[in-house]
Formats: structure tokens, sequence, C-alpha cells
């Protein structure tokens, strides 16, 4: 299998049909391990929500590197994870932006700041991103998330609004 020649990277935007959304929301984690599966349920609690409309939502285990196409063709991206942060149920709210460094190159350690710079180097456009954590109380086996979790996610799904109703 030869190489594609170099006039064929970055591959230019246009060629990929642009749907109609606006905003991504990326949430994902584990939904096995309790906390850790936050950002997936955050993504279907927003489905169907009609406030959303101009915003996709995505619900996964893990970031992959597919997921940069379509980070390209939006206006703007919010992941949404857990962390294992010192204090549970502390929601980090931050602007990220592409960092092809931030990663091992394992799939397994995908950084939103990753996808980011796949964006911008493959496709020329990584949209400005907020990368919104919150502290996990457990990460045990389980599929429900902690009562500690459950009682921070009406404040987590508010500021989410916010940063995605009134863009």
């Amino acid at each position: 299998m030869s190489p594609l020649p170099s006039s064929q990277f970055p591959v230019p935007r246009s060629q990929f049909p642009v749907p109609s959304s606006q905003f991504l929301l990326i949430g994902y984690g584990n939904p096995l391990r309790s906390d850790d599966g936050v950002g997936q349920v955050v993504a279907d609690r927003l489905a169907g929500d009609g406030r959303f409309a101009a915003t996709e939502l995505i619900a996964c285990h893990q970031l992959l590197p597919e997921h940069a196409q379509r980070i390209s063709q939006v206006e703007g991206v919010v992941f949404v994870d857990a962390d294992a942060g010192p204090q549970p149920g502390q929601i980090t709210v931050r602007e990220i932006g592409p960092d092809a460094s931030s990663s091992a190159g394992l799939i397994h350690d995908f950084t939103p700041q990753t996808l980011l710079a796949y964006a911008q180097l493959l496709y020329g456009h990584a949209p400005p991103a907020t990368l919104i954590t919150v502290s996990g109380f457990s990460f045990d086996h389980g599929e429900e998330l902690s009562t500690g979790m459950t009682a921070v996610l009406p404040e987590l799904l508010e500021q989410i609004q916010h940063l995605l109703v009134t863009s």
C-alpha cells in the first residue's frame, strides 16, 4: 500500500457533508464504573430536549480518533467526563485547545485536546472547546451513579445548558 500524496492531506473541509448541528457535546466514560459514566448520562438526559436542537449529542465509552472529523465540522464542542479529583462533586469548566502532546497516542488515553489537534491537522478546523469535568464519588463496579453524583447532576446540566443554549 503506497502512502497518500502529501497534496491529499489535510483533507479540505468542503469534501465532507456538514450536518446541521452547530454544536457538539461528547459525554464519555465507563457506565459500568458508577460515576465514571456521568458523561454518558448527561448526553442521554439532554437527548430529546428541544433547547439543544442545535447540538449533536454523542454518548460514548471513550474518545476515538474518528470523532475528530465530526469535531472539525461544528462551531463549538463540549466534552463531559468524570475525574478522580480530590473534592467529590466539584464541577470544573475550562476552555481547552488543540494539543497533540497531551496523549501518549494510545486510544485509551485519547484526550479532548488530542482530538482537537487531529481535527485541526486532518480537517483544517478545531472549534472552540470546553471541557467539563466533575469529580466522582465512586468508581466502583456498578451501573448507577452514586447518590452524591446524582445530587450534583442538576447543577451540571444547568451549567451545560448555560454554555450551549445561550451560545
